[in-house]
């Protein structure tokens, strides 16, 4: 990528790249949209017992759909979400989630995935569906940006020579001007991975949560033995498994407690 370029930037300009007839935020979201987001979020709750019937089929794609929708860097959506349906799958599953109530009793268990691995794949995917299998181009920024720019900063090798390369580029560039500094080791990979991967998780338990079921995500579990079970490479890991359910009152163990504000939150 030559130094005087900046396509993040460049692409600010561009004009329709792609179109589409989906309703975005406008200030009718104020009526419309924001009471039943305010209650969605203020309702979902992590529930750690459930009464153990699945949710109606259409329901859960319909969920598992808008998690899709969550947003994902370069929007190349690295991760899978492995919905489990048979029975002593799930029995499975529960036990290598150490048996917690929310795996044991829930209706449903969903397992998140991180595929970092899959970039190239999912890239190439997403540059035939932008230029309809080659009928279309794409914008010379949009296209420098896919072709060049995600390889240099994605690519990788068993000897670390990808990464020194981009260690070298980010810190020339970042001599003179502002630029981005990562990923350069593998385990940037990995936390970038996990990123996408949590985004979709999140967008999957409002959705549930919309829908009028509940959910638990839960990280302390067997990763390894999960990734053996649904027979995932090396290179693919597990962030999360998550109950999803009708909620058990007894389910909820304590009222939601959360640090103040000022805490959390920095105005500068």
């Amino acid at each position: 990528m030559p130094a005087t370029e900046n396509p993040l930037s460049e692409m600010g300009g561009l004009q329709n790249v792609v179109v589409t007839k989906d309703e975005r935020p406008n200030p009718s979201f104020l009526n419309s949209a924001l009471p039943g987001f305010k209650k969605t979020v203020q309702g979902r709750r992590a529930i750690r017992i459930f009464d153990g019937v699945p949710l109606p089929q259409d329901v859960m794609r319909d969920c598992l759909q808008d998690a899709i929708l969550a947003p994902s860097s370069s929007n190349l959506q690295c991760y899978e979400l492995y919905w489990l349906r048979d029975d002593e799958l799930k029995k499975r599953m529960a036990l290598l989630c150490l048996n917690q109530p929310a795996a044991t009793t829930a209706g449903d268990l969903i397992v998140v995935v991180s595929r970092g691995d899959q970039w190239q794949s999912h890239l190439r995917k997403l540059t035939n569906i932008m230029t309809d299998n080659g009928k279309r181009p794409m914008a010379e920024p949009v296209r420098d940006y896919y072709e060049n720019t995600i390889p240099m900063l994605m690519k990788t090798d068993r000897f670390g020579v990808h990464n020194l390369i981009r260690r070298i580029i980010f810190w020339y560039k970042g001599r003179s001007e502002p630029t981005v500094n990562g990923p350069v080791k593998r385990c940037d990979h990995r936390v970038y991975g996990h990123i996408q991967a949590s985004l979709a998780a999140e967008n999957l338990m409002l959705s549930l949560a919309a829908h009028g079921y509940e959910s638990c995500p839960m990280g302390g579990i067997d990763k390894r033995g999960i990734q053996e079970l649904l027979g995932l490479p090396s290179t693919a890991e597990v962030t999360m498994v998550i109950g999803v359910g009708t909620g058990k009152p007894e389910g909820l163990f304590s009222a939601r407690i959360r640090l103040p504000y000022s805490d959390l939150i920095k105005e500068i």
